[in-house]
């Protein structure tokens, strides 16, 4: 730390920036003691809307195209859900009528909608009122050329809801012997169509080769949007039921591990912000040069020689490497797939 006065510059170019090395570091290069926010105005309006697509394809093709409009005029928040977590996003929001359920599930397949095989794209507009009004019109033309419905605002908020739930979910499938997890990962867009759909086929794969019991419960949504590409955030549940908990730790880390090998190979980086940790740094081999590793290592032995920052993440993690039935597994999933 600099002693004195302290300021904030929003960009500057004056040798290595320190912030992104300790931050990266995950705790192994130092600790962060106090920061300056950034701080801007609540935002005049707020208004959330959702559009209903047949599959989950169409929806991730009409973020593709959200995410060729200029930046500022995307929605502050457009995420695209599968049909799962469609359904729980409609169980948060509460039941109405069967009269109001029929019709409102006869008009949707009127227009090619089953909820069954839908996605649904959630979305937020916050700014000022014509800044809000501005989004919604550059958006009237993506949703018609895509065949899209539009859901309505407590659709929408709905959606957002489930976020907030979906971690407590988790930890109510405990009780049931399931264990759960997320996994997220940024996709450039010329990949972003494979990545899911290889991690349920190696998911899947090694469920069946371990004997377990029930159907694993595989979900996905895609959370942000970059000029190149997108986020998805994976969800699995695991039936354990039988096992005993260090069996089932140990089966569920392998199938997460075969899914993490399938997001790499499918194209997919190793995080996008939940960092490596430590069940994740067996996989840096597959993402950073040895020499990049070797570097990392230096630094540490140099600011910390005494290992007072002892939190073993990332390179400087001490984890088995990489199981490789899952990387061949991996490799052969890559190899026969007819869509490349």
């Amino acid at each position: 730390a600099t002693p004195g006065p302290q300021t904030a510059f929003g960009r500057t170019s004056a040798n290595t920036a320190l912030p992104g090395l300790v931050l990266g570091s995950e705790g192994c290069l130092g600790v962060v003691t106090s920061a300056i926010v950034r701080v801007k105005p609540l935002p005049e309006v707020v208004e959330y809307q959702s559009v209903l697509f047949t599959d989950w394809e169409t929806g991730s093709a009409w973020m593709r195209e959200v995410a060729r409009l200029p930046a500022a005029l995307r929605p502050t928040s457009c995420r695209l859900m599968d049909c799962k977590q469609l359904e729980l996003s409609r169980s948060i929001r509460g039941s109405y009528s069967g009269l109001k359920r029929v019709m409102e599930m006869a008009l949707l397949r009127a227009k090619g909608v089953r909820l069954e095989e839908a996605a649904a794209a959630t979305l937020v507009f916050e700014g000022s009122r014509a800044e809000v009004d501005l989004q919604r019109r550059m958006l009237g033309p993506l949703v018609r050329r895509a065949g899209g419905t539009w859901g309505g605002g407590s659709s929408g908020e709905a959606g957002y809801a489930l976020t907030f739930a979906i971690a407590y979910l988790r930890d109510f499938c405990l009780d049931y012997r399931m264990l759960c997890e997320s996994m997220e990962t940024m996709v450039p867009w010329s990949s972003i169509g494979n990545v899911w759909r290889l991690v349920v086929v190696a998911i899947l794969a090694q469920h069946r080769a371990l004997q377990l019991p029930g159907k694993p419960f595989l979900s996905c949504r895609m959370t942000q949007l970059y000029d190149e590409g997108g986020v998805l955030y994976m969800y699995m549940a695991i039936c354990t039921a039988g096992l005993s908990p260090e069996a089932a730790l140990k089966a569920f880390h392998h199938i997460e591990n075969a899914a993490r090998v399938a997001v790499l190979s499918a194209g997919g980086c190793l995080s996008h912000h939940h960092g490596v940790g430590k069940l994740r740094a067996a996989h840096l081999a597959q993402t950073q040069s040895p020499e990049l590793t070797d570097v990392l290592r230096r630094i540490k032995t140099a600011v910390d020689p005494q290992n007072v920052l002892a939190a073993r993440n990332g390179p400087w993690a001490s984890t088995a490497s990489v199981d490789p039935s899952c990387e061949a597994a991996a490799s052969a999933m890559l190899v026969t797939d007819p869509s490349g």
